[in-house]
């Protein structure tokens, strides 16, 4: 038979923990229901704050894209291998990607736009600000391997064409230092046509061997070959 537990007048004077608990958070909140509210008002605002940032950031996302695809379309007619644009032309293409850089210089439309630009004052033979876009692309590449190919490729020409080859030189062996190997071809012979350039033949000739090894069946191949023979001599 069970015996039951006797209650005593002492445990019965004794508060209930969860009555207790419960008050004392009552009681809390009371005295600091002022603070409580700021505080869920300030994270309230936070969040509703980083969604509209969200909203908004995603439309200039979306109106970035539409002048670029206007701006690449305007330079696909003027670089057409069917027809040959004026330097006007190229100029009235880049103030596309100019804008573009200029009103929505957060986007991602404009990072790419800053190659196009870099294009298109290297064509116009225009070095200084072709250097000037390039450098602001890389500033901002991040990991975008491919773009950052075509950028370091664009500021080695554009330092060719001021004849400084010695950065020159430091533009094309970034691109071998980004290990991608199906462009290094003609980086190995832009780096020999620089170095001869600085009349350093030993690495000149090391780079058109390198060429030659990685393109051996090139539309160069010949006239590369002439280039060895003559170095080696």
């Amino acid at each position: 038979m069970k015996v039951k537990k006797k209650i005593t007048k002492k445990k019965l004077k004794q508060p209930d923990e969860f009555i207790s608990f419960t008050e004392r958070s009552y009681l809390f909140i009371g005295e600091h229901i002022k603070k409580i509210s700021i505080g869920a008002i300030l994270v309230l605002v936070l969040i509703l704050s980083f969604f509209l940032f969200r909203m908004w950031d995603q439309k200039k996302e979306d109106e970035a894209n539409q002048k670029f695809m206007l701006a690449l379309e305007a330079y696909q007619m003027v670089s057409s291998p069917y027809r040959e644009g004026s330097p006007a032309d190229y100029k009235k293409a880049l103030e596309g990607f100019e804008e573009v850089i200029k009103t929505y210089s957060r986007t991602s439309s404009a990072k790419s736009s800053l190659i196009y630009k870099g294009g298109i004052h290297l064509r116009l033979s225009e070095f200084d600000e072709a250097i000037n876009a390039y450098d602001a692309f890389l500033r901002k590449a991040g990991k975008e391997r491919l773009y950052q190919l075509f950028a370091l490729e664009g500021l080695g020409y554009a330092h060719e064409g001021k004849k400084d080859y010695e950065k020159a030189v430091k533009a094309y062996q970034e691109i071998i230092k980004l290990g991608e190997k199906y462009q290094w071809a003609g980086i190995h012979l832009s780096l020999a046509r620089c170095y001869e350039k600085l009349g350093k033949n030993d690495e000149a000739l090391e780079n058109y061997k390198a060429f030659l090894k990685t393109s051996p069946k090139s539309l160069s191949t010949n006239s590369v070959l002439k280039k060895v023979s003559v170095l080696e001599k």
